[in-house]
């Protein structure tokens, strides 16, 4: 939990994305780019290992 300065109210889950001042869409586009972006470094980290044992 996480408590705003200057703000008596304690801000969590949901709430707390509203104080940075950016739009739910573009937390929401940041966190399926991220999905995106571990899966495919987890797609070719299994790809390598599997080449590498069959070497």
């Amino acid at each position: 939990m996480y408590r705003a300065p200057g703000g008596g109210a304690v801000i969590g889950g949901g709430t707390g994305l509203a104080v940075t001042g950016a739009d739910i869409g573009w937390w929401v586009a940041l966190g399926i780019a991220l999905l995106i972006t571990g899966a495919l470094l987890l797609h070719s980290h299994r790809r390598r290992s599997i080449a590498a044992k069959n070497e």
